[in-house]
């Protein structure tokens, strides 16, 4: 059991997130499982991205980390670095999008020409060739809606009394 305030958050965020892109809830351990979801406050820096990137090609985990900045502290920053083929993508900024009719929301690399990530019905992470909108103005009122989705799926959680387990903490190593 959780016992501090703070952790309950987080997890429980860890587990609108693991739902959201997962496409259906109650499978957030077996999310954490197979991707590495860091919760920060700040961007990963240049050493953490190389790491993270090292860790992505041993392993093929991807490596989601979100974090809230103060400009925007209701639209969560993501990023992602996750293995497509033999190449290994490290994406400073992803937006969510949703599809019309509900399910799983995809992530967009802000650049909208990358194509989409999309997670299968087995958790693995699928790089989609192009991107469901052309630019950032095209794709606004389904990353809206996503966006609210994901506080949909949290404030249900919270009301529901659902409680999450975070994953276990592993420090990265920092330069010198």
């Amino acid at each position: 059991m959780i016992t501090n305030e703070n952790q309950k958050i987080a997890a429980n965020y860890m587990g609108a997130v693991a739902h959201a892109l997962g496409g259906r809830p109650g499978r957030h351990r077996e999310f954490i499982d197979k991707v590495e979801v860091i919760l920060s406050g700040a961007e990963p820096d240049a050493m953490q991205l190389m790491q993270f990137t090292d860790r992505v090609r041993a392993d093929g985990r991807p490596v989601l980390w979100i974090h809230h900045s103060a400009d925007a502290p209701n639209a969560p920053q993501i990023g992602l670095v996750a293995r497509d083929g033999g190449k290994v993508h490290a994406i400073e900024n992803c937006m969510l999008w949703a599809p019309r009719g509900g399910g799983r929301l995809q992530l967009v690399p802000d650049a909208f020409t990358m194509g989409a990530f999309r997670f299968d019905d087995a958790l693995r992470l699928r790089r989609l060739a192009k991107a469901p909108a052309a630019d950032f103005d095209a794709g606004t009122e389904a990353m809206v809606r996503a966006y609210a989705r994901l506080r949909e799926i949290e404030r249900a959680q919270f009301e529901r009394g659902n409680e999450f387990d975070l994953p276990a903490y592993v420090p990265l190593r920092r330069a010198a």
